[in-house]
């Protein structure tokens, strides 16, 4: 609570503002950012024990897989293509800097090269993100898993050029985009992951916001914006989505889970002010190293223990209560209602063939008597009741 309560203080002070303010020469910046560098460093040696990407994937085979996983060229994807390369999966690389991904794969075993294809989007441009799955939909016939990984964090307020606040869109609507878009070759038992955040519980709407939210609650206004806020919500909207495709998809083996990595992970993530990189490295003795933070994405990615499992929250490779508020779904079909008139309004050429099929079959993974029950739930509307009291 104490760090959450600093970070979200700074995050109203962008780099440039610090600088004017405290009038602190751009020498001493990098001064500092080199101390930085050199504590992390010598940190490494306290850092906390967990399961790493190998251990968590050792008797997994994806011979004859393919995955397509965003963020794929540094940090916490990157660890996730090479594990996932490593027990035989084909990976197909989503990355805005192509140059940085071509560089990433050079340290991988050149046995392994022919099993990875680079793919160039620009998550901050629906049109860069239909342009992707056209091609992906000409080049592959069959996708078995999809781990939506890409975010941005530590910015200051800036619109797309789609008009909406760019972690909102980079960490949620792109990438869910993206998905809908080639859900036409899903494999019928395919996985869907996205990396979410145990902060999504500092989001807390009023009882207003939850029966009626609005794009402005969504994609921030400058006004109300804090880079943390504005990324807790992200994380909040992938979670909804994950229920509501939960739901979407009862019908079907295919599955969706939220994989929490870890919280202050030392990625390229925290980069972009230096005050979030003191917070990171000041933490680092206390949280996970790559291999760990990779390791609950690529459980509920690969792992046979979750057949039959869907929608459901993981942190540290168990399951995980994500907040009251993530798991309504009263909500999860309000945001997704918004997503898909945004989608409608500014995205190129997108056909809302989204709909939810009246009866699970006898093929769904999960509980049906559960899934009808949620049905019943979100059509007459004793969910939300809780809020009107």
């Amino acid at each position: 609570m104490f760090f959450t309560n600093i970070s979200r203080k700074v995050t109203v002070i962008s780099r440039i503002h610090i600088r004017h303010v405290t009038n602190i020469p751009l020498w001493r910046n990098e001064v500092l950012e080199n101390a930085l560098k050199f504590i992390q460093k010598n940190v490494e040696f306290v850092r906390i024990h967990g399961p790493t990407a190998d251990e968590v994937t050792r008797d997994v085979n994806l011979t004859d897989k393919t995955c397509l996983i965003t963020g794929a060229n540094s940090g916490i994807g990157l660890e996730v293509t090479k594990c996932l390369l490593a027990r035989g999966c084909k990976v197909l690389m989503a990355c805005r800097n192509t140059y940085a991904a071509n560089i990433a794969v050079k340290n991988i075993p050149c046995e392994k090269a022919n099993q990875i294809n680079i793919h160039e989007v620009n998550l901050t441009s629906l049109a860069s993100v239909k342009n992707l799955s056209d091609n992906l939909q000409k080049e592959h016939k069959n996708i078995d898993i999809v781990i939506l990984n890409a975010a941005v964090f530590g910015i200051p307020w800036t619109l797309t050029e789609d008009g909406l606040e760019t972690a909102f869109q980079v960490n949620y609507l792109s990438q869910y985009y993206l998905l809908m878009n080639i859900e036409n070759i899903l494999a019928p038992n395919a996985r869907v992951v996205f990396t979410s955040s145990e902060s999504h519980r500092n989001i807390n709407w009023s009882t207003p916001k939850i029966l009626a939210p609005s794009l402005e609650h969504l994609s921030i206004p400058k006004e109300e914006y804090t880079s943390i806020r504005a990324y807790n919500i992200s994380k909040l909207c992938s979670i909804l989505a994950m229920h509501y495709l939960g739901y979407r998809w009862l019908n079907t083996e295919k599955t969706v889970f939220c994989a929490h990595p870890g919280s202050f992970i030392k990625t390229r993530l925290c980069r972009n002010w230096w005050v979030y990189e003191a917070l990171y490295t000041t933490m680092l003795p206390f949280s996970k190293t790559i291999r760990q933070a990779a390791s609950t994405i690529l459980y509920c990615a690969t792992s046979p223990e979750l057949s039959g499992v869907s929608a459901q929250y993981f942190k540290d490779c168990q399951r995980c209560e994500e907040s009251d508020l993530a798991c309504d779904m009263h909500l999860a079909f309000k945001i997704n209602e918004i997503t898909r008139e945004i989608l409608r309004e500014r995205a190129p050429a997108f056909t809302d063939t989204h709909r939810v099929l009246d009866k699970p079959t006898t093929t769904a993974p999960t509980d049906l008597d559960k899934a009808q029950r949620v049905k019943e739930n979100v059509e007459h509307g004793p969910l939300i009741s809780s809020y009107t009291h």
